[in-house]
């Protein structure tokens, strides 16, 4: 009886805690779009859109090329985390970093990486660039909550005759499938609303829905067709959301977390860990690498004129400095992440209805561009030229995914000890600081890692609201391989290269 008031006690308390990511998300993302639609969206062009060949083919493409992209992502990413979540050894940081840097790097510059390599276009290399990119969700997302399986209970289970694919197929499988489900949602959003990689390794007959929303709406001033495209980018993302979280089950916690076990301490199998790690690595990095050999190769010569122009402090063609467009950018990831955890800490120590919180995935940044605009041009909300609202957005687009990030965590603590603490007269506050927190700071400390990631590698809402004195790390490297001359397609490769290295050395510490 004790143990259901407790319950009740703590649910009653939390309700009020969805006013603040409940307005948030209403003001910034809800009314914006909404006011797009209102203004542009029409039956009958949504009609024609559908009854259109043409575009029916654009969004069959962007189906199936997710659809092998997700499958690959999962088969790369997944064993890599495994080794990085159940073992500790020397370079794992750095592995990690290495595996979590393309995430934040513009769409340009890795698929131009997988161009340098490949050099050719098509399914392959789109398909190697998507994995490139979200290898880094399923390690963020997955490996938190693998992480807290406890190991005592797959050695329990060898012990008493069950092979590993057994043991993970009873043990460990239960306790992850909902991280992982998570993971291949988002991934397939990710592979389907891409641009970026379809645009550079496409070539002109592949295109997905959202590079024809930016076509329609920017390029050919059709903002109905565009809107249209945009609802039935939305239809369908919103059906595979609600198709996995219909699969989905609470996720199940163990009796006791553990820690990761030291390679060294494992008699038998040390080396696959190491092997697995170095394979992913190798993959995912190749296209990193050739980034950083297109900064300091100029036809075929060795050259540092790229980087020692930057680190002069000028970019080509550009009125902004390199130090300023590196502090403005991480001015605004600290402060979307200050924003973006908060909230996703009060979701999900909630029962807030996820579909809610997981609008922002089902609208393409191109769309959420075009409602900004509209909605904070003019009075009383003229915010547009606001450098604040930057960031705002930037913790908008990343809310779903940390959200994700954290919630597995939040319900893996074993509800024993939050009802015993609520018992012994342990408020809601002091229940949350002294239980909950310590079990979840990794997941925190990933979840910030991964906002973060996100707001400096953002590039679709972001080139509709950048001003001269808001340039970010992506649109400066992209204005700068879109232009001309070799010296200045030069100095965006190494200020690409240059993101690439900062990256990895910040991602490796969280």
């Amino acid at each position: 009886m004790a143990e259901l008031l407790a319950r009740h006690h703590l649910v009653r308390t939390t309700k009020p805690l969805l006013i603040a990511p409940v307005a948030f998300l209403s003001v910034f993302f809800v009314v914006p779009v909404v006011n797009t639609f209102l203004r542009f969206f029409s039956f009958s062009e949504l009609r024609d859109v559908l009854s259109s060949q043409s575009f029916r083919g654009v969004a069959w493409f962007s189906l199936w090329q997710a659809l092998f992209s997700t499958i690959a992502t999962l088969a790369i990413g997944l064993p890599a985390t495994w080794a990085l979540s159940r073992f500790t050894f020397r370079g794992a940081r750095l592995a990690r970093g290495i595996l979590t840097a393309p995430f934040v790097l513009p769409a340009v510059v890795v698929a131009a990486g997988v161009l340098a390599i490949t050099d050719s276009r098509g399914v392959g290399p789109i398909i190697w660039a998507h994995v490139v990119f979200n290898v880094s969700v399923v390690l963020r997302i997955v490996g938190p909550r693998w992480s807290m399986v406890n190991n005592r209970l797959e050695h329990a289970a060898g012990t008493l005759g069950a092979r590993p694919s057994r043991t993970f197929a009873l043990v460990v499988w239960p306790q992850i499938s909902e991280a992982v489900i998570n993971a291949a949602t988002l991934v397939f959003i990710y592979c389907f609303t891409s641009f970026g990689v379809v645009a550079i390794l496409g070539g002109v007959s592949r295109r997905t829905l959202e590079s024809e929303i930016f076509i329609q709406a920017v390029r050919l001033g059709n903002t109905s067709t565009a809107t249209a495209l945009a609802v039935l980018q939305a239809v369908i993302v919103g059906a595979v959301l609600f198709s996995t979280r219909q699969r989905s089950h609470a996720a199940s916690s163990s009796e006791r977390l553990s820690d990761p076990q030291e390679l060294r301490t494992k008699p038998t199998h040390r080396l696959i860990p190491l092997i697995i790690t170095a394979t992913v690595i190798l993959i995912v990095a190749a296209p990193l690498a050739a980034t950083i050999y297109r900064s300091l190769v100029v036809n075929n010569q060795f050259s540092v004129s790229a980087w020692r122009t930057i680190l002069s402090g000028s970019l080509p063609a550009l009125s902004v400095s390199p130090q300023s467009v590196i502090t403005t950018s991480l001015v605004f990831a600290v402060a979307a992440a200050c924003i973006c955890v908060p909230l996703s800490l009060l979701v999900a120590s909630t029962s807030a209805p996820s579909a809610l919180f997981s609008l922002p995935l089902v609208i393409s940044a191109a769309t959420l561009g075009i409602g900004l605009i509209i909605t904070f041009n003019t009075a009383p909300f003229a915010w547009r030229s606001e450098r604040w609202l930057i960031p705002v957005i930037h913790a908008v687009i990343a809310l779903p995914l940390v959200i994700r990030a954290i919630d597995p965590a939040v319900h893996a603590i074993p509800r024993s000890l939050r009802n015993a603490s609520a018992t012994l007269g342990a408020s809601p506050f002091i229940t949350w600081a002294r239980v909950d927190m310590p079990i979840l700071k990794p997941a925190i400390l990933r979840a910030t890692g991964l906002s973060m990631a996100i707001s400096l590698g953002e590039f679709g809402a972001t080139s509709f609201l950048s001003r001269s004195g808001s340039t970010t790390l992506p649109i400066a490297i992209a204005q700068l391989l879109g232009r001309p001359g070799v010296a200045t397609q030069q100095a965006g490769f190494a200020l690409a290269a240059l993101m690439v290295l900062v990256t990895v050395g910040v991602m490796s510490r969280a």
